[in-house]
């Protein structure tokens, strides 16, 4: 079994480094959440021209969450993460772009049900 080891400060201070220094890497630019009657979404404006739309009911790190928790979210500092604190949970962006919205179990129910390709 391999072993398990904790990043050093020194190992997340450069990881933090070559964060800021990648300019060319996708960054949410801009987040927003709408909940109307027949809307619950997320519209994400990323660096690079692009828009990404997620329904709240696609995103693990939702399940369960209601509209009002769901609206309470950050992004990440860098732009590479969308953060809900009263949740304790969120989303990279890289996984997003993927159309990975949450771990292998989730993602099996979501093309069962004709979500995920």
């Amino acid at each position: 079994m391999a072993e398990c080891r904790m990043p050093t400060d020194q190992e997340i201070d450069a990881a933090l480094q070559a964060a800021r220094n990648a300019p060319d890497e996708p960054r949410i630019v801009e987040a927003v959440y709408r909940s109307e009657p027949e809307l619950d979404l997320f519209v994400l404006k990323i660096s690079d021209g692009r828009r990404l739309v997620l329904p709240r009911e696609n995103l693990q790190a939702l399940k369960g969450s209601t509209p009002e928790q769901a609206a309470e979210f950050v992004v990440g500092q860098y732009g590479t993460d969308i953060w809900w604190p009263q949740l304790d949970e969120g989303h990279y962006l890289p996984n997003l772009l993927e159309h990975r919205y949450g771990n292998d179990r989730w993602m099996a129910a979501l093309q069962l049900r004709g979500v995920a390709a």
